[in-house]
């Protein structure tokens, strides 16, 4: 009894030293969901010190996470960890899940227990518990875990800059702490993957490839390395020894791998053309691996196809294809699909379709986050749209990101989510847990980034994804072009503020440098959406004054251009060799085209009242019911017997009037714009004002007719 006093006394004396009472202690957002979850009292302050027991047997990746991450002394607080069957945890294993990678997690005031199925569980279970160690007050608890779906994870199968080699290495950190034990090596610009696929990696490569699979291991990550033949692959038997010369080749290039530490493989034959696309070779290609190189190396798991037709969109009406290879390919081997389309959420439906016809359970390859197709856009929004009951018909779940690695873990983070506890999955509560992982510095400012990059716009593979720029949609809504509305204008500058500020929060943060450095072109654009749209509503206020303030709202139309100008100059991925240098957009699908309407709404009103030199505007092709088209920099009438009107191209001066005297509100100020030598709190406000200097030849930011 004691003792018992003693720890209480204990905990609530930590508990308070930290700010905390035992009624403010808080339940650990755990994720992936646990599978059943019982929530006690708090249990102890989460700077104790523990004692480790059975360290000895235990997994020896989870002792080291623990080792890492705890104060382990000789006389601390038990923990009693290992796998069924360890001494440690013997007492317990009627309380371990039967299923693979499952595990049981007890905390209680006196003791911890990790107990796992096999190591890979007892390694989620100290991940499990190393969550709920971030919380001040460490609570009670009771957790039953296991995942829904078996294999669960990423292939990096996009066209772009492939993902670097510490780009991985960081993804299997954040895959081993999350739950996901899969990674799929794909990218379509390696050469030796898929351009050479004959060459073996020369020896720095080859060095680098097995510290990644040495990477994954130790994360409990299963490394399967792909190999994509198809575009160059023969079925020619040369020699007529009944092999086709090409199957050993395929062979001889896996040996070399599974050298490197990879004990699992997948072979891709998407997106090609010519013979390498028949269905029976495929097969019988597989089935040679199989009871070749499988025979030889019994550690090799079961293969990978990815096929020619991985979507219902390219069976069309014959199915034959996909029914040779769920009769003819060895019934071990697994086939990758990414639904009723190359880009589709998957569905009861499309796994029924295609389970049928293969003899198996698909192994889903999502096309989401990825953006190789839409490459200005970046996908931060929830990830929704998948089934929640298709565990059972699914042999693998992966998800092709975008080659930003760092950025692709806020969807990444919902797909481990999703996986371990199908059931249990809420896309915008997964991802607002992505959030505050992800940024827990800046949460506030990232969740405002995330929810302007949200949809990819319209591209030809058709997926959408809703709810972008939410804050702005009611105001616009209230929008009437050509009537000033001040509540609308107000909210409207309170909500561009608050942008503005994220963009130029998230650029000033260091906590984050990887994720930072993705996203900064993104940032930036952002940046100068919000500063043009902060223009925007002073020019709709000089209009309402009496008589109307011609020289601001001109000083606010040069400002907010010379913002477009920047805006359209920012690349992302912009270093010699890259494989795409896109200009980001942001808010493009409702932000974007409200402030173009409004702009030119405000021009056409601006030009009714007032002649102050509208010459710098942009020209009207369409002026009271007259249509006009350019014509070698002329603009001519459609009557022929009108006269040309010359096209203006002259030369602009930069502003040197302030937004808003007396406002602390943005750095999109025009006297933030004008002069290099300006002084400022922001770290935003240098890399503006240098950016529109460094895009002038003469030292003084240009301006174009946007409109």
């Amino acid at each position: 009894m004691h003792n018992r006093l003693l720890q209480q006394l204990t905990l609530a004396t930590s508990l308070l030293l930290t700010g905390f009472t035992p009624t403010e202690a808080q339940i650990a957002p755990l994720s992936p969901v646990p599978q059943t979850v019982q929530w006690g009292d708090p249990a102890f302050a989460n700077t104790t010190a523990f004692t480790l027991h059975g360290e000895a047997t235990a997994d020896a990746d989870a002792v080291a996470a623990l080792k890492n991450n705890l104060k382990i002394t000789s006389s601390g607080m038990p923990i009693l960890i290992g796998e069924v069957g360890d001494d440690a945890v013997k007492d317990y294993e009627a309380s371990v899940p039967t299923q693979a990678e499952g595990y049981y997690l007890s905390v209680a005031t006196d003791k911890v227990i990790i107990a796992g199925r096999d190591s890979v569980g007892t390694f989620y279970g100290v991940q499990t518990f190393l969550q709920m160690m971030k919380e001040p007050s460490v609570m009670t608890v009771t957790i039953k875990d296991y995942p829904s779906v078996s294999a669960r994870g990423v292939v990096e199968g996009f066209y772009g800059n492939p993902w670097s080699q510490t780009d991985r290495k960081r993804q299997f950190e954040f895959y081993g702490a999350n739950k996901l034990n899969t990674y799929i090596y794909g990218p379509k610009d390696d050469v030796y993957h898929r351009a050479q696929w004959k060459e073996n990696y020369p020896q720095a490569e080859a060095n680098k490839l097995k510290e990644l699979v040495e990477t994954a291991n130790h994360n409990k990550v299963r490394f399967v390395w792909a190999i994509h033949p198809g575009n160059s692959i023969s079925w020619n038997d040369s020699d007529n020894d009944g092999i086709v010369d090409d199957f050993i080749a395929v062979k001889n290039k896996l040996q070399s791998v599974y050298d490197l530490g990879v004990r699992e493989f997948a072979v891709f034959f998407d997106d090609i053309s010519g013979v390498g696309k028949d269905a029976a070779n495929q097969a019988k290609l597989i089935n040679y691996l199989d009871s070749t190189l499988r025979k030889v190396h019994p550690d090799i798991k079961p293969f990978i196809l990815c096929p020619t037709e991985y979507n219902k969109a390219y069976t069309g009406a014959n199915d034959t294809y996909l029914t040779t290879l769920g009769t003819d390919m060895v019934s071990s081997a697994c086939i990758m699909w990414t639904g009723n389309s190359v880009v589709d959420m998957i569905n009861k439906s499309d796994m029924e379709w295609i389970n049928t016809r293969i003899k198996r359970n698909a192994y889903i390859w999502l096309n989401y986050p990825v953006t190789d197709y839409c490459t200005n856009h970046m996908l931060m929004g929830p990830t929704y749209g998948n089934d929640t009951n298709i565990a059972s018909m699914v042999s693998g779940f992966t998800s092709n990101p975008m080659e930003y690695a760092e950025a692709s873990k806020v969807s990444l983070f919902s797909i481990a989510d999703y996986c371990w506890n199908m059931p249990a999955y809420d896309s915008n509560a997964s991802w607002q847990r992505a959030i505050d992982y992800l940024w827990p510095a800046q949460k506030t400012a990232f969740k405002v980034f995330c929810r302007n990059n949200v949809d990819l716009g319209s591209t030809a593979h058709g997926l959408r994804r809703a709810n972008e720029s939410p804050e702005f949609a009611p105001i616009i809504k209230k929008y009437v072009v050509g009537k000033y509305n001040k509540v609308m204008m107000d909210s409207l500058e309170s909500k561009l503020d608050t942008m503005v500020w994220a963009a130029n929060t998230l650029l000033a943060d260091t906590t984050q440098p990887e994720l930072r450095a993705e996203i900064a072109p993104w940032l930036q654009v952002m940046d100068c959406v919000g500063g043009r749209g902060l223009h925007l509503v002073e020019m709709a206020r000089c209009l309402q004054q009496n008589p109307i303030d011609s020289v601001s709202f001109m000083d606010h139309y040069l400002a907010l251009d010379s913002l477009y100008n920047l805006q359209t100059s920012i690349r992302s991925r912009d270093f010699e060799g890259s494989i795409k240098k896109p200009n980001p957009v942001v808010a493009n699908e409702v932000l974007a085209p409200f402030l173009k309407t409004l702009q030119g709404d405000l021009v056409a009103q601006y030009r009714k009242v007032s002649n102050y030199r509208t010459d710098l505007l942009p020209e009207l092709l369409l002026e009271d019911g007259r249509y006009y088209i350019l014509n070698a920099h002329r603009i001519l009438p459609i009557s022929p017997a009108t006269p040309a009107i010359p096209f203006s191209r002259q030369p602009r001066t930069m502003p040197t009037r302030s937004v808003r005297s007396g406002t602390s509100r943005s750095t999109h100020r025009v006297d933030a714009i004008k002069s290099p030598a300006l002084t400022t709190t922001s770290t935003s406000m240098s890399w503006v004002t240098s950016a529109l200097m460094s895009i002038s030849p003469t030292g003084t930011p240009t301006t174009s007719r946007c409109s």
